[in-house]
């Protein structure tokens, strides 16, 4: 499964029957998460190992407080989309292609590079934490290792307050 045809879908809930088919496909129901997601308040996980990737759903009315108004009803809004550099214990390195850039990305230097100077950058004691971008009404963020390697690049709804801090239209939100 590529990113880029899970981005379409940040913002949406587990009754867009197009996410929800796509979901199917790697066998995930959104309505099987355990704990708070039944309760409707929390965060949620699928965790695709295989392709290296880590989908992540903020339940409604978390999303409302934290991101605005879902793109349409139901309890888990696709929030995030984790893809991960290097293989894990359980988990592979997605391999696919990567949204808003034309080659892989594994180096600080080579997310520079594909997405341009950062909106955001978190550095402590010399070390660079994360890069966060916006690319259209995607947060693209890239979190480093201490020799400035990839350990995942995320892709993510917004929160409100990086709407209105960088002036951006969301069109999603009234």
């Amino acid at each position: 499964m590529e990113l880029s045809v899970l981005l379409p879908f940040l913002g949406h809930s587990e009754q867009n029957t197009g996410l929800s088919d796509l979901l199917a496909t790697v066998g995930f129901d959104v309505s099987l998460m355990p704990g708070r997601a039944q309760r409707g308040g929390g965060t949620g996980h699928c965790e695709l190992n295989s392709l290296g990737i880590e989908l992540a759903f903020q339940f409604h009315t978390d999303y409302k407080h934290s991101f605005g108004v879902p793109k349409d009803d139901g309890k888990a809004i696709f929030s995030a989309i984790f893809a991960y550099d290097r293989p894990g214990k359980k988990r592979q390195a997605y391999v696919g292609a990567i949204p808003f850039s034309s080659g892989p990305i594994h180096y600080r230097d080579d997310a520079l590079r594909e997405f341009g100077e950062p909106y955001h950058t978190e550095q402590e004691d010399g070390e660079f934490d994360w890069d966060h971008w916006m690319k259209g009404d995607v947060q693209v963020s890239a979190f480093y290792r201490e020799d400035e390697t990839i350990k995942y690049v995320s892709f993510s709804v917004p929160l409100k307050t990086t709407v209105e801090k960088l002036g951006l239209q969301d069109s999603s939100r009234p």
